[in-house]
C-alpha cells in the first residue's frame, strides 16, 4: 500500500518537471530564431514621429530623413537623422512613434545601426509590455566616430508570458531618448543618424496544427 502511495507521488511530480524541461529546450533551440526588419526608414513619413522636450526648454533638435548618411553596411537609401546645435546639447529629449512597433512572438534582442561625430551624450529605446509598464533601455554611448552596430538583449528585461493561451500579447517599442552632454567645444553640433532596425524573435511556444484544443 504505501509502495503505491509513492509511484503515484512520483508520478504527480514528474509530470510537471518534464513539461518545464520541454519548454525550456524549446527557449534554447535556436532553430526557431528569425530576424526581421523591423524599420528601415525608407518609407517613414516624418510627421509621425513627436519630439518631447522638458517643459521649460524652447530649443528643438532638427529631425529629418537623410538620403546622405547611410550606414556602409547595409543596403540603405535613408536613415533617421537627428542634428543638435551647440546651442541644444545638454537637452535631453525623446522621439515617439506616433504608432509603436509591435514586437511579436518571443523577443530576443533589437539591432541597431547608429552614425555618431563623437556626440558627448547616450541613446536609451523606450519598450511597453503587455502589463504596459514603460521599460528604458540603454543602446549605447555616443562618444564615437563613424558608423557602429549595437545589438541589445531584452528577452529578460520585459514581462512577455500571455495572459490567455493562444491569445499573443506584444511588446511595443514605442520611441527612443537622446540624452546629450553639454558641449565644452563650441560652435560644434552633433550628428546622430539610425539606420536600419532589426529584430530577432522565435516562437513562445509551438501550437499543435489542429488547434488549442490539442495542445498538451
Amino acid at each position: 500500500m504505501l509502495l503505491s502511495l509513492i509511484n503515484k507521488f512520483c508520478i504527480l511530480l514528474t509530470i510537471p518537471l518534464l513539461t518545464n524541461s520541454l519548454f525550456a529546450q524549446e527557449i534554447k533551440n535556436s532553430n526557431f530564431k528569425e530576424k526581421i526588419l523591423l524599420e528601415d526608414f525608407e518609407s517613414l513619413k516624418i510627421n509621425t514621429l513627436s519630439v518631447q522636450i522638458p517643459a521649460n526648454t524652447r530649443y528643438l533638435p532638427e529631425i529629418r530623413l537623410s538620403k546622405n548618411l547611410t550606414s556602409p553596411d547595409l543596403q540603405s537609401n535613408t536613415s533617421l537623422l537627428v542634428r543638435i546645435s551647440a546651442d541644444g546639447t545638454g537637452i535631453p529629449f525623446d522621439v515617439k512613434f506616433a504608432k509603436p512597433y509591435e514586437l511579436g512572438g518571443y523577443s530576443i534582442e533589437l539591432e541597431f545601426h547608429i552614425y555618431s561625430n563623437n556626440a558627448n551624450g547616450e541613446l536609451f529605446l523606450y519598450l511597453l509590455d503587455s502589463k504596459f509598464q514603460k521599460h528604458k533601455i540603454r543602446i549605447a554611448s555616443l562618444n564615437y566616430d563613424g558608423w557602429k552596430s549595437f545589438k541589445i538583449p531584452i528577452a529578460k528585461e520585459v514581462f512577455q508570458s500571455d495572459f490567455i493561451l493562444g491569445k499573443p500579447s506584444y511588446i511595443e517599442f514605442v520611441g527612443i531618448q537622446i540624452n546629450s552632454a553639454k558641449k565644452e567645444t563650441k560652435d560644434k553640433e552633433d550628428l546622430i543618424a539610425i539606420d536600419d532596425i532589426f529584430l530577432t524573435k522565435r516562437p513562445k511556444y509551438r501550437l499543435p496544427s489542429s488547434g488549442l484544443e490539442a495542445f498538451h
